[in-house]
């Protein structure tokens, strides 16, 4: 695929979430081995709880079937994900974005199951201290080929304001499918979004930060400036820690097998993913402190200055 001539995501076409069972049969899981039948179905919601009290996780394994299946409240589960999932796999088919396979997806009960393939293989938190420099510096490589590849395709137009009209200087911040910003930043608070500009997201952003600190602890705010208000936006995973890599665990083969976690998945201002990237916390150590973060995504200085005293505020 030439990424280069990516055209918009036809938000149309995207899945819709609204259905509580939902089968893609095309995909691999549904294909029959060579004379078998009957058409192989999806482990039932119950089964799921039952693996998931034996494996003692939220997300649970059935390898024999080369599937995993997260599930959990909606809060948590967000069927946004399997939207994001199985349009980053319909747009980059050669795996030019290596996400699993979406196979369905059932609500049950009060919870979501989405149902993908399984990508074997450590997460890059866990191997990154066994890397020599050259795999590190290969790896990097790879992911900034990748977040390059996404970051390319196009936003719908029009956008489906809540005003009904938009100008053609507007680009909508918000989810994939155009509604509320899906980012842990802002789960915690009143819906987010959709956002006509991205002045509009960057006082939300802001808002959002400085009620959780007590009256007389509030500081005059000087970062509110370094965000920009005029700005390109972009797709964007928007979780890209080490956690959420998958490496091929193959020795002197070292590569992305692929990247999970894609519920916080949308469009942002351009400055949001490397601020994701590099958030302060234990999973990216090294990552932004020895510059490999500064390899995958143009560095936002400024920006991420504001962002991380507003991710302190806004999650002591």
């Amino acid at each position: 695929m030439d990424i280069s001539n990516i055209s918009a995501m036809d938000i149309s076409l995207l899945p819709d979430i609204s259905k509580p069972v939902m089968d893609f049969y095309e995909t691999s899981f549904f294909r029959p081995a060579s004379g078998s039948s009957p058409t192989p179905q999806l482990p039932p919601p119950a089964l799921v709880r039952k693996e998931s009290q034996a494996q003692g996780l939220k997300t649970v394994k059935f390898e024999h079937l080369n599937l995993l299946v997260k599930f959990g409240d909606p809060s948590r589960v967000r069927l946004e994900e399997a939207q994001a999932i199985r349009a980053i796999g319909r747009l980059f088919p050669a795996k030019e974005v290596p996400v699993p396979e979406l196979f369905g997806w059932r609500v049950d009960q009060g919870q979501n199951f989405i149902y993908m393939s399984l990508i074997e293989g450590p997460t890059l938190w866990e191997i990154w201290p066994s890397l020599t420099q050259e795999e590190k510096k290969s790896i990097c490589g790879q992911l900034s080929q990748i977040v390059a590849s996404f970051r390319r395709i196009q936003q719908p137009s029009p956008h489906p304001f809540i005003d009904g009209f938009r100008t053609r200087a507007d680009l909508l911040v918000g989810s994939i499918n155009c509604g509320p910003v899906q980012d842990i930043y802002f789960r915690a608070g009143r819906k987010a979004g959709p956002f006509h500009s991205v002045s509009a997201f960057n006082d939300w952003v802001q808002l959002s930060a400085l009620p959780r600190l007590p009256i007389s602890e509030k500081p005059a705010d000087p970062y509110r400036l370094l965000l920009p208000d005029t700005c390109s936006v972009f797709f964007s995973h928007g979780d890209l820690n080490l956690q959420n890599i998958i490496i091929s665990d193959a020795q002197g083969c070292r590569g992305i097998a692929g990247i999970v976690d894609w519920e916080q998945a949308g469009w942002y201002p351009e400055y949001w993913e490397y601020c994701k990237l590099t958030i302060p916390g234990p999973c990216n150590h090294e990552w932004r402190e020895d510059g490999w973060s500064d390899s995958i995504v143009a560095p936002y200085k400024e920006e991420w200055i504001a962002f991380s005293e507003y991710w302190m505020w806004r999650c002591p």
